[in-house]
């Protein structure tokens, strides 16, 4: 009885712990610290890895998801190191990882959709050369299928199913339970992603042009700012507006006839005092 006891202690313990890690958005962090800008208030307001590609470019986007990875990743890895007696105790970690991930507690139980948290424990687990070279795939696909959601139930779909054949097919100790805690997890993403699937059911959902992306990133001069539209649109009063010189003549011109014209004026009423002036002398004489 006490060693049951001794093992729901530590299983809240990992819960605990994990939930609290998987909290730390790291989204938030890198826009904040790099663009100081709060993610939740741009673009479609998810702090997500595709949020930030979508507002930030790939280079930001890129540094969240591998944050992300090794978040959630190294997490569930020093827990099994720590609680090797444990069978499930990696996916169980896993698990409250991704609850705190997607609902935590500092931000009102609104978080991100959990993409890339579910991808770190794919790739810090046996098969995590399966998982990188499924994330190569995916990628190179990326180029081709402009939908950041298709290519995420791709990913996280395809690790799910390659998972789940290994831990039958190798006899893994408690493979029902890792099962389960598998396409429970699958299930909650396809669920935090029920708007992706209606706007691509009803052909509305936004699309990501990510060769433009790259290009941006790998075609501009060394040494040149990398501004993003969005944020030019955002600050219209740092734009600059370039006249040509048939413009710059004419307004040379107007400013000009403009000074001439007050020079006149100004000759005609000297004039006018001046014969003013020596009618009254003549008077006096």
């Amino acid at each position: 009885m006490n060693g049951v006891l001794v093992d729901v202690l530590y299983y809240i313990f990992i819960a605990f712990v994990s939930y609290f890690i998987g909290t730390v958005n790291f989204s938030k962090i890198i826009a904040w610290y790099f663009r100081h800008k709060d993610i939740t208030k741009v673009g479609s307001g998810n702090p997500g890895t595709m949020n930030m590609l979508r507002s930030f470019g790939l280079g930001l986007a890129l540094s969240t998801f591998i944050a992300e990875v090794v978040k959630a990743g190294l997490t569930c890895f020093i827990f099994q190191l720590l609680f090797p007696e444990y069978p499930i105790v990696y996916f169980f970690s896993g698990l409250f990882v991704l609850l705190g991930y997607i609902f935590p507690v500092w931000s009102k139980f609104k978080g991100g959709k959990g993409v890339a948290c579910f991808a770190g424990i794919f790739l810090f687990s046996e098969l995590w050369y399966v998982a990188l070279g499924w994330f190569a795939i995916c990628f190179i696909l990326f180029l081709f299928i402009n939908y950041g959601s298709v290519i995420s139930f791709t990913y996280i779909g395809g690790l799910t199913i390659a998972y789940t054949i290994y831990v039958w097919v190798a006899n893994v100790p408690y493979a029902w339970a890792i099962t389960t805690i598998l396409w429970f997890l699958y299930a909650l993403m396809l669920f935090m992603h029920r708007g992706n699937i209606k706007r691509l059911i009803n052909h509305t959902e936004s699309k990501i042009d990510f060769k433009a992306k790259i290009k941006k990133v790998f075609c501009h001069k060394k040494g040149e700012e990398i501004i993003d539209e969005e944020q030019v649109a955002q600050k219209p009063e740092k734009e600059i507006v370039i006249e040509d010189s048939a413009s710059q003549n004419q307004e040379k011109t107007t400013s000009a006839d403009s000074q001439t014209n007050i020079d006149t004026q100004t000759d005609t009423a000297s004039q006018a005092d001046t014969a003013s002036d020596t009618g009254d002398n003549s008077k006096k004489e």
